[in-house]
């Protein structure tokens, strides 16, 4: 699970703060009644001298003797000297006042007075210690809830004005775009590590933006300049192949630098359309028609079907509509039906099968000269097609990857598989 900063570091906070509340006001309950009934218990044996003193002076005291409001006091008179350790203990007695069974605490012991043996219980109520330890956790949760709620109230107002600077940066830099650069006007703000963040940021920011430049104008310029001496060098060769007095063997030659020159071409077009696709140039998307957009390049390459006698079935789900650059749709769908046609056999199969998630392509053909892993990287090539450039499934992966979609190959059955998922 995925929080935002704040939220994660409020709930490692409130964690470890709830579990130091929990020690604190168990810690501090127990010490509080420790020390109660410690007081208590002294109070029981001050009782307890207080009444042997009684004894010296009143022989005949009777157990309705009370030392203190509450008291229950309990004489006994034996012929022999019983030997009674003090003995501190709690027990239930009925309480005539409240007409119920309380808790008590009572001290057990013996005495001799004036020759006369007594066994002594002085019994006292615990009702007040425990209101008073009632008391004492209810004030404990009351300033531990209190506690808590200052504590929210800080990380949801104080931290979050805190924070606010930083969200705002953020706010900016997710709205950025490098092709069309706007400026940054970061939030001031007292932290410094935010200030820092920003600097670093607003430096990075219009490096990027120059970088971008350069490297589109490079691009052009290149492909410019590439281009003007591949034109001029087909040109010479297409007027010096229409010389009547060549020789098979220049006529062969010639042809040969012909297809060199315009695999060249195309391999420049390719690596521009790559560098365009990589510098984020193709923004204006609109719904396409995927099964429509389909049987359009289907009947572009008609013709290269036929020439091959390949056996064309299509299962094209109707109105699946994919978010898309026009060109670069042309361009993933035309090279994957293209490399099915190029690579597929003599009196052959073709099978496109578009659902609502994904398109599967199959084709019979000759095994893979490469990996399948290596399929889709740059200058592969599956065949030995001179003509190939080995950019066409590389530029079907990093269209793939633009738009967030996953691409598969599979070989079953003598049959070659590529499924694009579109979700």
């Amino acid at each position: 699970m995925k929080l935002k900063l704040l939220n994660f570091s409020n709930l490692y906070y409130f964690i470890g703060l709830f579990i130091m509340s929990i020690i604190g006001a168990s810690s501090s309950y127990i010490v509080f009644k420790k020390t109660i009934y410690n007081e208590f218990n002294k109070k029981l044996y001050a009782e307890k001298e207080e009444l042997i003193e009684e004894l010296y002076s009143h022989e005949n005291i009777l157990s309705t003797y009370s030392l203190n409001i509450g008291d229950n006091i309990y004489i006994k008179k034996v012929k022999e000297n019983p030997k009674i350790e003090t003995i501190v203990k709690d027990t239930i007695l009925y309480n005539k006042f409240y007409k119920k069974e309380l808790n008590y605490r009572k001290i057990i012991f013996s005495s001799e007075v004036k020759g006369q043996f007594y066994v002594l219980t002085i019994a006292k109520s615990l009702l007040s210690t425990e209101y008073l330890l009632k008391g004492i956790t209810d004030i404990i949760i009351f300033v531990g809830a209190l506690f808590f709620l200052t504590m929210f109230f800080i990380s949801n107002v104080v931290f979050k004005k805190i924070w606010k600077p930083f969200y705002s940066t953020l706010e900016q830099i997710r709205k950025f775009n490098v092709k069309k650069p706007n400026p940054l006007f970061f939030k001031k703000t007292k932290v410094i590590e935010f200030e820092e963040l920003n600097t670093s940021l607003d430096l990075m920011v219009n490096q990027a933006v120059k970088d971008y430049k350069n490297l589109k104008e490079y691009t052009e310029n290149i492909s410019h300049e590439i281009q003007t001496p591949l034109a001029i060098i087909k040109n010479k060769v297409e007027l010096l192949i229409q010389d009547s007095n060549l020789t098979e063997h220049q006529l062969i030659a010639l042809n040969n630098i012909y297809k060199s020159t315009d695999r060249l071409s195309k391999l420049k077009e390719n690596l521009s359309f790559l560098s365009k696709i990589d510098n984020n140039q193709f923004i204006e998307t609109l719904e396409l028609n995927v099964a429509d957009f389909l049987r359009e390049i289907i009947s572009n390459v008609e013709e290269l079907i036929q020439m091959k006698n390949i056996n064309l079935k299509m299962s094209l789900v109707e109105g699946y509509k994919v978010k898309i650059n026009e060109a670069l749709a042309y361009t993933l769908f035309n090279n994957l039906i293209i490399n099915a046609i190029k690579h597929n056999i003599e009196y052959g199969e073709l099978e496109l099968v578009l659902n609502k998630t994904s398109l599967i392509i199959k084709n019979t053909g000759e095994p893979l000269k490469v990996n399948e892993i290596e399929l889709f990287e740059r200058f592969k090539k599956s065949s030995i097609n001179k003509d190939s450039t080995g950019l066409g499934l590389s530029l079907v992966q990093r269209i793939v990857e633009y738009y967030g979609f996953s691409i598969k190959y599979i070989n079953k059955n003598n049959s070659h598989i590529i499924t694009l998922n579109f979700l």
